[in-house]
């Protein structure tokens, strides 16, 4: 890579980001992200996580919320360290898709783009493990397709699985496609099991029975909610398949045919987190994690049908090609721009014929404004409506409990719940929220 082309990445993609985090100011998004970030603040502040509060996943995620907030407890300061991860994840897609192409400006171009496909627009700089995961899996997909890269592969893996453990999916199907597997495989195994030592140590008991069993109690969702989930992941996801698709056939043409692989086994990998959503309280944020491999494979598509001999652009087959690309370049543009222009009623990037979709929850103003007026609760009393606004507000929540969700659909998690249910000093209560892990 060369040092204009990586200042050039610098350059726009801290521009990108800088005007993204205008757009969305203090926005209230995902249910999961005023989770975490609240149980950070707690976590920070002295409280024992998994035995003083519940916690949905293992620890990291809260550690690096925490650390965040040691900075500065602030909303901004959250959404600066989520946009590091973003911009790390833009990175390697940069350093991917140069590898497969040697194409410059397809990789800058990539890079770019990785930062506003239609999930990782809507998480933007959320604290989910998703944002956490993604440069993660895509590290561990880049090493896995180097000679000598495995034991890295499979640790990068098992450090993305530590950040929430439905991860292993993509994790593994990277390890099971690296150069060389056998080495991939030690890497995950050592790099997990020292992990989860480490962790129970710390943790003891109460981290299986939040993460694990707690987990498991949430139950099965109703098919006909998941399969609106699945439609709608189906039409986010399609112009990144679509390209993809029309990628693999050229990829003889590909400058890196073990990272192809790998990339292509994480994709897939992803993809198959989509199953999750059949537990009660998933959502679609797991496709944050599906984007950048899919991404790198349809750059690939692109460069193959731009960088046709004149000849074959005559061919029928070529301009069969060129047509679906630009249709699907098209609708990931349309979608991207509706959740831009219209976030709270993003007709284009909802699926169609859907009664509502995946729209902001409340805008930067209105957030504010009940910001404003949570902060004139009476001294000591704990707010009792969404997580994120409480962190907003720089309120205690009810029971001190942020996972409100786990806490009322894991039977292990009563003693949480008694906790909310005997907080009589609960100032306001906001309409719910929809609750999703």
């Amino acid at each position: 890579m060369t040092v204009r082309l990586l200042v050039a990445w610098l350059g726009l993609s801290a521009a990108a980001l800088a005007a993204l985090a205008a757009w969305q100011g203090l926005a209230y998004w995902e249910y999961s992200d005023g989770v975490y970030a609240l149980s950070a603040r707690q976590l920070l502040d002295g409280q024992a996580l998994y035995r003083d509060f519940a916690g949905a996943q293992p620890p990291p995620l809260y550690l690096l919320g925490a650390a965040a907030l040691a900075l500065s407890d602030s909303p901004a300061a959250i959404r600066g360290v989520m946009a590091l991860c973003e911009a790390a994840t833009s990175l390697l897609v940069l350093v991917a898709v140069l590898r497969l192409t040697q194409r410059p400006g397809i990789a800058l171009g990539a890079a770019l783009a990785c930062l506003v496909t239609p999930w990782a627009l809507r998480e933007h700089a959320q604290l989910l493990p998703e944002t956490v995961a993604a440069p993660l899996l895509m590290g561990a997909a880049l090493a896995a397709g180097r000679r000598g890269g495995a034991i890295a592969a499979g640790v990068l893996g098992a450090v993305a699985v530590s950040c929430k453990v439905a991860f292993a999916l993509p994790a593994l199907a990277v390890v099971l496609a690296a150069r060389e597997r056998r080495r991939a495989l030690s890497g995950f195994a050592a790099a997990g099991a020292i992990l989860a030592l480490a962790f129970l140590l710390v943790f003891g008991e109460p981290l299986w029975s939040n993460v694990v069993a707690a987990q498991a109690q949430t139950g099965i969702a109703a098919l006909s909610y998941v399969g609106g989930l699945w439609a709608q992941a189906g039409w986010n996801l399609a112009g990144l398949l679509v390209l993809a698709a029309l990628a693999w056939p050229q990829r003889a043409a590909l400058a890196d045919a073990d990272l192809a692989r790998s990339l292509l086994a994480l994709a897939l990998g992803s993809l198959l987190l989509l199953g999750t959503l059949l537990k009660h309280g998933s959502y679609l944020t797991v496709l944050v994690v599906a984007e950048p491999p899919l991404l790198c494979l349809a750059a690939c598509a692109i460069a193959a049908i731009a960088g046709a001999p004149g000849a074959q652009r005559r061919t029928r087959a070529w301009r069969a090609r060129a047509v679906a690309a630009t249709a699907a370049v098209a609708l990931l543009v349309a979608q991207g721009l509706s959740l831009i222009v219209a976030p709270a009623d993003p007709v284009l990037f909802t699926r169609p014929l859907a009664a509502s979709g995946p729209a902001r929850v409340m805008s930067d103003a209105e957030v504010a404004r009940a910001a404003a007026a949570i902060r004139r609760c009476p001294a000591g009393s704990r707010y009792g409506g969404p997580p994120y606004l409480a962190f907003v507000a720089g309120r205690d929540i009810a029971g001190r409990q942020p996972d409100q969700f786990m806490i009322h659909n894991a039977a292990n998690l009563e003693r949480f719940r008694r906790a909310v249910q005997g907080d009589h000093a609960v100032c306001a209560s906001a309409p719910a929220a929809p609750a999703t892990r």
